[in-house]
């Protein structure tokens, strides 16, 4: 008997499907229904399937991807496209892949008899089904590198799980160890002779970093590196050390910037973040990577510039007591949605900056890292579009570098937070309808005092089981679990930063006494308090 695979990333419309097919008057059987093309690539493998039924707008892997691999492992596999009337684009390429056939949404019940009738006596004929799963193409290689490039993508995203790392494993691409940490490496194009890049695909230069990488990688390390932009390479370095060990990261990064200089005479700027534990950590990772590329603009190229150490670098920071009022207004303000008082404190604080830094430089290092802390608070809230619009954080940080006046200065810094703080307040204003957000800025608030789930439901007026429920489905972690991770990091900060009595620091993040914290603090980083600090301390020099 004849199968067939529905691959649609809507479950009504596969059992609207699998009904239709049930009822024909042919023999085919339903091999199984997978959300997207991941899905569908790994039961095309177990299950076998004669045909390939497939929409083509799905989730993590589109048809067309799972078309152009599936075909190209299993050239004899039988498609059929799913597609919506603006959709004639990504019709055409499906049919460049071999497409045997396509019906247009909704589709009409004689229209898939018809199709399905012609594939039925075609597979009788040919007799081809035992063929269409022998052996593997010569192109291999470059399939799972196109299925890993797309999972570890995910991976850094937070939205692959531990099917798909089991699909990554199958084709060679495993994380055995506990702990990851994220490296954006970009081509430092300003130092680049022009003609030389032009002259060149642009391509070329990013393929190239990604093959220094990972063959570095394999040599020095285990991981994974891909071209995620036009601009950027990503290495995802999986390691065995704690959290905190950046030492071998620091020197891999080192080796590679090093690399590119000897060998093609390219120079390139890598943002490192930290090295954190366990998979779901990863886009931390990621985004402090991200974040610590972003202060090239700073310190310049041609450098590793480690997360860690940028913020390292801002706790040590002595303000001189004209600066420090103002930029604590200022943050404050902005954090509490006021943008009328923001707009102040950032013109006291541009003024007072001003007129005590030593040159211009200074004045732009500051108000830039004053932009990037609120752009990484703005990607925490998920505000960045409705505070920056069309504008990339880049494009102001140049607009910042370029400005002389002191008052364009205090007008572009003070617009740019203002409307931070405009979005925070309406996002404050709509949270006030949402028991979740409502829960998560009590917290916020109050994670360094004792607290309890049924103190904490009373805040929103819900049954406390309830609650724990409906946190867990929004957030992915419990309650008890977000509160931990407040306090811990802020336990880890000022063990870090201060000379603070451990036991101290334990009352005032919220632990009930010190044997209590000591067991929390050691099950999330693996390392007793003291040693926390004295390995903290010993990285930074």
């Amino acid at each position: 008997m004849p199968n067939i695979l529905i691959v649609d990333d809507e479950a009504i419309f596969r059992r609207g499907l699998r009904k239709i097919i049930e009822s024909s008057s042919g023999s085919w059987q339903i091999a199984g229904e997978a959300k997207d093309g991941c899905e569908a690539l790994e039961m095309v493998e177990s299950l076998r399937p004669d045909v390939l039924l497939t929409d083509i707008r799905m989730p993590r892997m589109d048809g067309l991807q799972l078309i152009q691999i599936a075909k190209e492992r299993y050239p004899k596999l039988l498609v059929i496209v799913l597609s919506g009337f603006d959709e004639f684009t990504y019709l055409q390429q499906s049919l460049r892949h071999g497409v045997r056939d396509y019906l247009m949404k909704p589709v009409e019940r004689e229209e898939l008899f018809k199709t399905l009738g012609k594939l039925e006596s075609e597979l009788a004929k040919s007799r081809q089904a035992p063929e269409l799963y022998t052996g593997e193409p010569a192109d291999a290689r470059v399939i799972r590198q196109h299925v890993s490039e797309h999972l570890v993508a995910g991976l850094l995203k937070g939205y692959v799980n531990e099917t798909d790392l089991a699909l990554l494993a199958r084709i060679g691409v495993t994380f055995q160890e506990p702990c990851f940490a994220c490296m954006i490496i970009k081509l430092d194009k300003d130092q680049l002779d022009k003609e030389r890049y032009e002259k060149a695909d642009p391509s070329l230069f990013q393929l190239y970093i990604q093959q220094i990488v990972q063959e570095l990688l394999d040599q020095r390390a285990k991981g994974f590196s891909f071209i995620l932009s036009e601009t950027e390479v990503v290495a995802l370095v999986n390691l065995p050390g704690q959290p905190e060990a950046e030492d071998p990261l620091l020197a891999l990064s080192e080796t590679i910037r090093r690399r590119m200089i000897s060998l093609s005479r390219l120079t390139v700027t890598i943002g490192l973040g930290r090295i954190v534990g366990g998979i779901k950590e990863i886009p931390h990772s990621f985004q402090e990577a991200k974040i610590a590329q972003l202060h090239r603009l700073i310190v310049g190229g041609d450098r590793v510039i480690s997360y860690s150490r940028i913020k390292d670098a801002e706790e040590e920071m002595a303000w001189s007591s004209l600066l420090e009022l103002p930029l604590e207004l200022l943050e404050t303000s902005i954090q509490e949605g006021k943008p009328e008082q923001t707009r102040q404190y950032a013109a006291s604080f541009v003024t007072a900056l001003c007129s005590q830094a030593r040159n211009p430089e200074v004045i732009h290092q500051q108000i830039c890292k004053l932009l990037i802390h609120g752009y990484e608070e703005a990607e925490k809230l998920e505000l960045t579009p409705s505070w920056l619009g069309d504008r990339t954080i880049q494009a102001v940080l140049l607009e910042i570098c370029s400005l002389t006046s002191r008052m364009e200065l205090i007008d572009c810094c003070s617009a740019y937070l203002e409307k931070l703080a405009e979005c925070i307040a309406s996002r404050q204003k709509n949270a006030d309808h949402d028991p979740i957000e409502k829960v998560i800025r009590y917290v916020n608030q109050h994670y360094q005092e004792p607290l309890s789930l049924t103190q904490v439901a009373e805040q929103v007026y819900l049954n406390p089981a309830y609650l724990s429920t409906l946190f867990k489905q929004r957030t992915g972690s419990s309650l008890v679990e977000y509160w931990t991770e407040l306090r811990v990091t802020e336990a880890k900060r000022r063990l870090a930063s201060s000379n603070e009595k451990v036991t101290n620091i334990a009352e005032s993040t919220g632990f009930g006494n010190i044997r209590h914290f000591n067991r929390v603090f050691k099950s999330v980083t693996g390392l007793a308090p003291i040693d926390y600090r004295e390995q903290a301390r010993s990285v930074k020099g």
